[in-house]
């Protein structure tokens, strides 16, 4: 029983030590740009900057009207 643990073990450590010491180098990930979902992330951004931008315009606006409304005296 211990000769066939022995073999065992030696042979694990033998197929152990077999192998590669060299780190392969890995390539470095493409764009998303470059892909095929390059069109659905640009596609994305540019909802992302109308809505942005319509946001702004009606902060802008809302701004506005409470200034105008603040200036305005009440009326006694």
């Amino acid at each position: 029983m211990r000769a066939i643990w022995l073999a065992g073990t030696l042979a694990a450590l033998a197929m152990g030590g077999c192998g590669s010491s060299e780190s392969e180098t890995e390539e470095p990930p493409m764009k998303v740009e470059d892909t095929v979902f390059g069109d659905l992330v640009s596609t994305q951004d540019k909802a992302r900057d109308r809505v942005n931008s319509a946001v702004e315009t009606h902060k802008a606006a809302l701004e506005a009207q409470i200034n105008e409304s603040e200036d305005l005296k009440p009326e006694e």
